[in-house]
């Protein structure tokens, strides 16, 4: 039984406008024409305009249509199409929000379009940032370093926070500033020159942090006799009691650099992390230990190194582990002057116990 565009429209709830559009642009036949010269449509119209009507709203284009009319395309394989494309759609929306929310706390209008530009670059443009980076200052030469930057590179999820946001622009600045490309490059090259440090080189990394924090914020003076008492802790915490003060505050002073930390604090934003692996408060530390050392040059006390003696060798019998010192559990992390590549990573590498 054949209908009118009328009777279609009644039956499927389709305005009349949109159904003759629907024909003019050949997803629904007409079965004929009136003596009057009006469109009639065959009985199969109700369901192909119901379907039509549907996949259009669902965002599906009118050549999509053709393409399951036409049987050439199935149904599930262009809905599982579009839903991706739509998923890419919500993705894009997500980060637009997260931008504008971002810009929303700033004062500067031409932040914007500097958050726009970082964030709207596809995942594997964001990722070639930090691996021209690593190009720049690692080069063609293998190395830990680069492999665990890599491992823990900076990858902005798909629904980001405006402090996510804001965290992956200042990111991707630090990675493409060409000062701290040139001093992660001095470091690595140091790194490779030197070689492994002599032994009792290594520090005490959970010493340094808990002792010249705590001095940090006593605002304990570095040439102070309070300081030296600090080395002199620090000092028995180390494995071979820590050597020449003056070449160990030379070493930390040429690896450590602030925008390190600054990177991983950056890293932990962007990824996520509960909690960043390096905090940029114990740059305070590392500098303060630095300028105690050089103000209170020579070889470390005969008391520090034999207490340095007996954690070493404690050290060699359990490999790794955490060492019981005057009381004080003490995590030892390995921060190692004989490895000063590591040192760029500002203590990432952890030792544990079993």
């Amino acid at each position: 039984m054949r209908m009118t565009i009328g009777q279609l429209s009644l039956r499927t709830g389709v305005p009349v406008r949109t159904l003759r559009f629907y024909a003019d642009a050949g997803v629904l036949p007409e079965a004929g024409r009136s003596e009057s010269g009006y469109r009639l449509f065959g009985p199969d119209a109700v369901a192909r305009a119901r379907l039509v009507r549907t996949l259009r709203e669902l965002g599906v284009g009118l050549d999509e249509v053709k393409r399951v009319l036409a049987g050439e395309a199935s149904l599930p394989d262009v809905a599982a199409a579009h839903a991706r494309a739509l998923d890419t759609q919500i993705r894009v929306l997500r980060l637009q929000r997260a931008v504008l929310r971002a810009v929303a706390r700033s004062t500067l209008p031409e932040e914007l379009e500097r958050m726009s530009d970082l964030t709207t670059l596809t995942a594997e443009e964001r990722r070639r940032i930090l691996e021209e980076y690593l190009d720049a200052v690692f080069g063609d030469q293998a190395s830990p370093v680069a492999d665990r930057l890599r491992m823990g590179a900076p990858e902005l999820p798909d629904d980001p926070t405006a402090e996510q946001v804001a965290a992956w622009v200042e990111l991707a600045e630090l990675l493409r500033d060409p000062g701290f490309v040139q001093a992660s490059r001095r470091m690595a090259e140091r790194a490779g020159a030197e070689g492994a440090a002599p032994d009792g080189g290594d520090v005490a990394v959970a010493a340094v942090g808990e002792h010249a924090d705590a001095a940090v914020r006593a605002g304990v003076d570095p040439g102070s006799p309070e300081a030296l008492t600090v080395i002199e802790r620090v000092e028995a915490l180390t494995p071979g009691g820590g050597g020449d003060r003056a070449g160990l505050a030379e070493r930390l002073a040429a690896f450590t650099d602030r925008r390190v930390f600054r990177y991983w604090t950056l890293v932990g934003i962007v990824n996520g992390w509960a909690q960043a692996p390096v905090s940029e408060g114990s740059a305070d530390a590392w500098e303060w230990y630095a300028k105690a050392l050089r103000a209170h040059p020579g070889e470390a006390s005969k008391l520090a190194l034999a207490a340095g003696q007996v954690v070493g060798e404690e050290v060699e019998h359990l490999g790794v582990g955490q060492l019981a010192a005057g009381g004080l559990a003490v995590e030892v992390r390995a921060l190692l002057l004989g490895e000063p590549e590591d040192l760029l990573l500002a203590g990432q590498q952890v030792i544990q116990l079993p």
